[in-house]
C-alpha cells in the first residue's frame, strides 16, 4: 500500500502555465539576496515579464496577495543523494555509491536518477527546484556514509564518480547536466582507501592524473596495446579528461585545514579547477582559499567533532570564510529525505555572522552560477519564472513556501507524506 502512494504521487501533474499571474506587495529577493519591498511580479505564460515594484498588472491577470510574502528564486541543494537513493537501509533504491574498482571515475549518477522518487515534492514543498546529484562523497559529519558502513576501505576507489544538476519539477526527464566534474574524497577517508597515509592517496591521485595525459597524448597507441599499463580503466581515463584539461573541477570532500592546504597546492602543480566541499576548518585557511580562487560548498551546521579532521569545526565557519572573501555555497544533509532543510542551515549561518543576502545568494545565485544552471538561482525578465512565494521570512522554519514555480511552470505542493496524513486521518 505504500508504495502505491509513491505511484499516486508520481501521476501529480503540475498546474500548465497558459495564463497571467500578478503577484503584488511582495518583498523581491534576487539571485545575489539583495531585497526590494513592495514588488509586483508578474509570470505570462509561464516567463517573467515584470519584477520591480509598481509594475503595471495586465488586464485580466489573476492577482495574487503578496502583503507580507517573499518571493526568491528557487534554492538550490548543492549536494544530495536526492533522484538516486530512496531509502538507505534497502539497497535495491540506493543508486548512490558504485563499488566497482574498474569503473569509478566514469560513473554517472544521472543515468539512475528517478524523477518520480517521493522525495523529489518533498524537496520542492520545501523550495528546491534545484539539486546537484553527488555520488558518496562523505562530509565531515559522515553524511553519504550508511549503517554499518565506514569512510574508506582498503580496495575501493579513489574516485567517487561524476555529480549530475538536476530540476525539481514534475517531468519524465529531469536532469538538467550530466557530468558536472569528478568528485573524490581527500583526508581521513582517501588515506584508508590508499591503504592508510595521506601522502599515499595524493601519490595515486597524481599518478591517476598522469596516466590521463599520456593517454590523451597516445590514443592511437593506447588501442593498439602500444602504451605502457594505465592505473585506470579507459572509461576513467576518458572521464578524467576535462578535468585535466581544466574544462571541469574536482570536487574534493576535504575537512582538515593541513589537507584544504594539501588539495590547493596539488591544484598549482596539476593546474586543476577545485571545489572544496566540507571544508569544516576552512576558517582556519580562509585567506589561502580566498586568495586561490576556489569556491567551497558547506554545511554550516557541523560543528561537532565526530572525526579527528573536523576537531576545529565551528559555526561560524560560513561567516569567516565569507569574511575573508570566499565564495561561499551552503548546503545541508546529503540525504535527501532533509534536502528541503538547506534553508535552516542558511539561517544558522545568519545566525553566526554571515550577512544575510550572502546567505540567500548562497542557496540561490551562487550555486546556479558555478553548476551552469542558466536563469535558474534569478528572478530575471525574460526568463522562465523558477521561484518560490513565502508566507514570510524564507529562514524561519515555520515559514512555508506556498507557491512553487519550476522551468514556468507552477507545481504541485503535494508530498506522499501528506496524501498519507489524509488517506488515513479520514478513517
Amino acid at each position: 500500500m505504500l508504495l502505491g502512494g509513491a505511484v499516486l504521487l508520481a501521476g501529480l501533474s503540475p498546474t500548465a502555465g497558459a495564463e497571467t499571474i500578478a503577484i503584488q506587495g511582495a518583498t523581491l529577493v534576487n539571485g545575489s539576496g539583495v531585497s526590494t519591498p513592495d514588488a509586483t511580479i508578474i509570470i505570462k505564460d509561464g516567463i517573467v515579464t515584470a519584477a520591480a515594484p509598481g509594475a503595471a498588472v495586465p488586464a485580466g491577470a489573476t492577482l495574487v496577495e503578496g502583503k507580507g510574502k517573499v518571493v526568491t528564486p528557487g534554492l538550490f541543494v548543492s549536494s544530495s543523494d536526492i533522484g538516486i537513493e530512496e531509502v538507505s537501509a534497502v539497497k535495491e533504491t540506493n543508486d548512490s555509491n558504485a563499488a566497482n574498482p574498474r569503473i569509478s571515475v566514469a560513473y554517472d549518477p544521472s543515468y539512475a536518477v528517478n524523477p518520480a522518487s517521493s522525495l523529489i515534492p518533498l524537496a520542492r514543498a520545501g523550495g528546491i527546484t534545484r539539486a546537484v546529484v553527488m555520488p558518496a562523497v562523505a562530509f565531515g559529519d559522515g553524511a553519504h556514509i550508511h549503517d554499518g558502513e565506514t569512510a574508506g576501505h582498503v580496495d575501493e576507489p579513489l574516485f567517487q564518480g561524476q555529480p549530475a544538476l538536476i530540476h525539481l519539477g514534475a517531468a519524465p526527464d529531469i536532469v538538467v547536466k550530466p557530468r558536472l566534474g569528478v568528485a573524490l574524497p581527500f583526508g581521513e577517508s582517501a588515506a584508508s582507501s590508499a591503504g592508510g597515509s595521506r601522502a599515499l592517496s595524493v601519490a595515486i591521485l597524481k599518478a591517476a592524473l598522469e596516466d590521463v595525459r599520456h593517454y590523451a597524448a597516445n590514443k592511437g597507441a593506447y588501442n593498439q596495446g602500444g602504451t605502457r599499463e594505465y592505473s585506470l580503466s579507459r572509461l576513467d581515463l576518458e572521464a578524467l579528461l576535462p578535468v585535466v584539461r581544466g574544462e571541469a573541477p574536482l570536487f574534493l570532500a576535504v575537512h582538515r585545514a593541513a589537507d584544504i592546504r594539501v588539495a590547493l597546492r596539488l591544484a598549482r602543480e596539476e593546474k586543476l579547477r577545485l571545489v572544496l566541499m566540507g571544508a569544516e576548518e576552512g576558517w582556519m585557511v580562509a585567506g589561502e582559499i580566498a586568495a586561490a580562487g576556489v569556491p567551497v560548498i558547506i554545511k554550516p551546521t557541523t560543528n561537532l567533532p565526530g572525526r579527528f579532521e573536523i576537531q576545529h569545526a565551528r559555526l561560524d565557519n560560513a561567516a569567516l570564510l565569507e569574511k575573508a572573501g570566499v565564495v561561499v555555497i551552503l548546503t545541508g544533509s546529503a540525504d535527501g529525505h532533509y534536502a528541503n532543510q538547506v534553508r535552516f542551515q542558511a539561517g544558522t549561518a545568519v545566525a553566526y555572522g554571515m550577512p544575510r543576502d550572502k546567505a540567500l545568494a548562497a542557496i540561490t545565485g551562487r550555486p546556479a552560477a558555478l553548476f551552469g544552471a542558466g536563469s535558474a538561482g534569478q528572478i530575471a525578465v525574460g526568463k522562465p519564472a523558477d521561484l518560490v512565494m513565502w508566507g514570510g521570512d524564507p529562514l524561519e522554519p515555520m515559514v512555508l513556501a506556498e507557491r512553487v514555480f519550476v522551468n514556468g511552470v507552477e507545481q504541485s505542493l503535494k508530498t506522499r507524506q501528506r496524501a498519507l496524513e489524509e488517506r488515513y486521518l479520514k478513517r
